[in-house]
This record gives C-alpha cells, structure tokens and sequence, in this order.
C-alpha cells in the first residue's frame, strides 16, 4: 500500500485520507517503520473503505459530457440521457428511467438541465416545506432556492429561509431532514444542546441523514 510519511513532534500516529484517495501517515520522530507498516496493516479495511469512498466521489465529480447513456441522479433515482430529435429545447423524466432532452437542448446542456432541475425545486422545496412547517407548526417569511453548492440550505434572522436546487438530486428523506433543519432554526438559532434535543423530537434519524450527506455531497454534479 502507497503512502506518505509526515514526521512531526506530534506524540501519536494517525492516519489521513486526503480527497485524491492518498494515504498520508502522520509519525512522532523516532517511530520505526516497522511499526509503522504493522499500525497501516491494523487499520488497512478502513483505509481501504475511506480511499473507495474518495473515489467514488471523484467519479461523480467528473464533468457531464451530455451523451446518450450517461447518467444523473434526481430525487435519488438514477436516470440515463436519451437526446432526440426537436428544434426546441424540451426536458422530461420518463417512467422508465431516462432524462430525455431535444437536440436543441445541446446548445447549451448544462443551462437547459440545471433550468429543469431548478423549476422542480422551487415547485417541490416550496411545496414541501409548506407540509413540513404546518405540521410541526412552524411560521417562515419567505422561501427561496438559491445555487449554494456547498451549503443545502439557511436561516435568517428573519425567518427568511434559503435552499439549493441542487438538494432535488438527493433522496426525498434528505430533502426532508435538510427541511427540518432549517425550520428548527427558525426557534433556536445556534447548534446548541437545545438544538438538536429539538432536533431529537421531530426527526429521531437525523444523525443518520446528516451523515449521508456528508458522504454523498459528490452526487450534486450535473
């Protein structure tokens, strides 16, 4: 197994997988490579998971090239390009899988796919958000989708809440615990105790959402 050795006057060793799937060992002065090579081999099944999860995110990360085949995700499911013919741009789901766009769409792909994505947003965030908040009661001043890529959603101090329209390609139930989320914010506004205590009450799974979010950030490439 590849790696790369930093030594420091640190007084453990510890293990790092960094985003490009590089294993870096952190190491006191004085550490013998034996021991070493031993620690790695103790700890090489979670080595190997975490290096397979960069990865896989690397792979999602890769840019579109909007051919027939390849595949992007909506609400979680998978769905497979299909471009035919059409002189205007035209976007839809079919019930057997496939993201089908118009020739016309190729004009500029990536514009015409994120259009479509973010009209289902603001249609279904809205929507959704409106269940959620009535029936936790909650009250909120406004709702708007925004292009946030590394932040799924906000809270001001207005009670003005913000989501991304890229939160319409993950799972529904993430969509949901993102939803929650932020309405909690509305009544309590820090990541206290309090917080999640509420938190606790209305989704007793959030952690575990919250997790998968964390590992799947990736799939927002489009």
């Amino acid at each position: 197994m590849d790696y790369k050795i930093i030594r420091s006057k640190r007084k453990t060793l510890a293990l790092q997988v960094n985003s490009n799937a590089t294993l870096m060992v952190k190491i006191p002065y004085g550490v013998s490579m034996g021991y070493v090579e031993r620690f790695i081999e103790e700890k090489r099944k979670w080595i190997e998971k975490k290096q397979a999860q960069f990865s896989e995110q690397k792979i999602k990360h890769k840019p579109k090239q909007y051919v027939n085949g390849e595949e992007f995700l909506f609400a979680g499911k998978s769905y497979l390009l299909e471009i035919v013919p059409g002189s205007s741009a035209r976007i839809a789901l079919t019930p057997d899988g496939k993201l089908r766009i118009t020739e016309k769409c190729l004009d500029a792909p990536k514009h015409y796919i994120e259009w479509f994505y973010k009209q289902f947003a603001k249609r279904h965030i809205t929507a959704r958000t409106k269940e959620i908040a009535e029936v936790f009661g909650y009250k909120f001043a406004s709702i708007k989708i925004n292009s946030a890529k590394t932040r799924w959603g906000s809270c001001s101090m207005r009670g003005n809440l913000n989501f991304s329209w890229r939160l319409v390609i993950m799972p529904p139930e993430m969509i949901d615990y993102v939803i929650v989320h932020e309405l909690v914010h509305l009544e309590i506004k820090d990541h206290s105790k309090r917080f999640y205590a509420r938190m606790n009450e209305l989704m007793p799974d959030h952690r575990r959402r919250e997790k998968w979010l964390k590992v799947n950030s990736g799939m927002t490439n489009i």
